[in-house]
């Protein structure tokens, strides 16, 4: 099974490189939904605190109960997570380009 993706990778670096920038793109797309997302929720926290009630810090999904935000990173282990893929894809497209160089 990996000596087929290895090949199916090798034979035209290309695909890596497509990979690695798409899984960049995504990752990175993600981290500034979940960026805006924080800044909501913050928002909302502070709005409450400047009412007197005492602030909570809510969630996407009880702030935008009819849309999917499951996807969305709300704790830092996901900010984590999804700056871990883009480093992947970043190393991905390099690792296309070395392939490509050295192939020829």
């Amino acid at each position: 099974m990996y000596e087929m993706l290895i090949a199916f990778f090798v034979a035209r670096p290309g695909r890596l490189s497509a990979l690695g920038r798409t899984l960049f793109q995504l990752s990175t797309m993600i981290l500034l939904v979940g960026l805006c997302g924080r800044i909501a929720t913050t928002g909302v926290s502070a709005i409450q605190g400047m009412a007197g009630v005492m602030p909570r810090h809510p969630s996407l999904a009880a702030l935008y109960p009819s849309l999917p935000t499951w996807w969305v990173p709300e704790s830092s282990l996901g900010f984590v997570a999804c700056a871990l893929t883009a480093v992947l894809g970043l190393t991905l497209v390099q690792m296309g380009k070395a392939i490509d160089g050295a192939i020829g």
